[in-house]
């Protein structure tokens, strides 16, 4: 490979890794400010690269943020959930483009649920050809097994327990493929456009119907040997508490998630609240909301201290159902972190809510692994000259 062609493929690649950037901020990948003024201009010239106006900053003019052009292709993300299957399309510049949702019936099979997501995709493209899809990334509630690619037991959605989700889902779609947990996609939504941008280690817990975590260390996604990083869910809170379907007793889960919040209420309240229902009437002040949410924050809370004992990150980002209930929850689980984590005066990593929706976090964040990854997923670029 010519250095020029070398130069050319360093600026794609920090465009698709870190989003639209100035030349000043792409000189700061190891080429000199001339090179990138020569690449940038040869890419722009052919059509790979295009130049808009950012964010003005301060009494200055607004800078020149070069991205990739939006014709080179779409990514498609996916995530197949509890009760419904989400699907988003983003352009490589990083631009979401259209996104939806289809409900599904939990006990539906793996195969029949493919026909649904590849229906629901093929109308987000709106027409555009699906040679324009560059790839699709497809997120799934529970583990994936790297020995064998197969979905762990701590998958919530029963039908995929044991399934190769690749499998099933490259014959169902025929696209170039990437698939993994949905608490590691949608961290890397929140890295990519939400609230860890330009952080580089982060800790993403995401509640559906259980709760998990998608580390962010040194700039790269983790998911431990096995694949089954992040199950905080499944770690203990109380030794002596109710089993878990793992076969655990006092998991996270147990005392925490969506479905152990409305139970606690379901004997006050005279029926079975939905994790909506609740936090908006925790919002109006019903007091017996209020206090559920506020112990499935010091639960979480205390499973976060463990977390930031051994993992020190710099920030901490609570996405999924349970985001909405903001200060209600996050004030107990940030007292109770507090008084667990051994921090001998260093200051807590922040812990907020994320920034983008439960909606469409997940799928966004599969489209993001697409839109990084230039070996697996590479652009339609000619290159020009030698």
């Amino acid at each position: 490979m010519s250095q020029r062609t070398a130069n050319r493929a360093r600026v794609i690649r920090a465009l698709r890794e870190r989003g639209p950037l100035s030349r000043r901020e792409l000189a700061g990948t190891g080429l000199s400010r001339s090179t990138v003024t020569a690449v940038v201009d040869e890419l722009v010239g052919a059509g790979v690269v295009t130049e808009t106006e950012g964010p003005v900053r301060g009494a200055g003019r607004p800078a020149q943020l070069l991205s990739l052009h939006p014709r080179l292709g779409v990514a498609v993300g996916v995530e197949i959930a509890n009760g419904v299957v989400r699907a988003a399309v983003c352009d490589v510049s990083r631009r979401l483009l259209s996104h939806g949702e289809i409900a599904v019936d939990d006990r539906t099979e793996p195969e029949k649920t493919l026909v649904v997501v590849g229906e629901l995709v093929d109308r987000l493209l709106d027409g555009r050809p699906r040679e324009s899809v560059l790839g699709v990334g497809v997120a799934i509630p529970g583990p994936i097994q790297r020995g064998t690619g197969r979905s762990g037991r701590a998958t919530t959605l029963k039908p995929w327990v044991d399934v190769n989700p690749y499998a099933a889902a490259a014959e169902a779609l025929r696209l170039p493929l990437a698939v993994d947990n949905d608490a590691n996609l949608a961290a890397v939504a929140e890295a990519t456009w939400g609230a860890a941008r330009g952080l580089r280690d982060v800790a993403y817990v995401y509640s559906a119907a259980g709760i998990g975590v998608g580390f962010i260390l040194n700039g790269s996604l983790y998911a431990g040997a096995n694949g089954t990083a992040g199950e905080l869910g499944h770690t203990t809170i109380d030794e002596n508490g109710e089993i878990c379907e793992c076969g655990g007793r006092g998991c996270l889960n147990t005392l925490a998630n969506a479905a152990s919040i409305t139970q606690n209420l379901r004997r006050s309240h005279g029926r079975e609240l939905s994790i909506g229902e609740v936090i908006t009437l925790a919002h109006d002040g019903d007091l017996g909301c209020r206090r559920v949410i506020a112990d499935a924050g010091r639960h979480i809370g205390l499973a976060a201290a463990n977390l930031y004992n051994l993992l020190d990150p710099e920030l901490i980002v609570l996405g999924g159902n349970l985001a909405p209930a903001g200060e209600i929850l996050l004030g107990p689980l940030r007292e109770s972190m507090a008084r667990r984590a051994i921090h001998a005066g260093e200051v807590l990593p922040p812990f907020i809510a994320g920034e983008l929706g439960q909606d469409v976090v997940v799928a966004m964040g599969a489209a993001a692994v697409v839109l990084r990854d230039d070996e697996r997923f590479p652009l339609p670029v000619r290159h020009t000259g030698k």
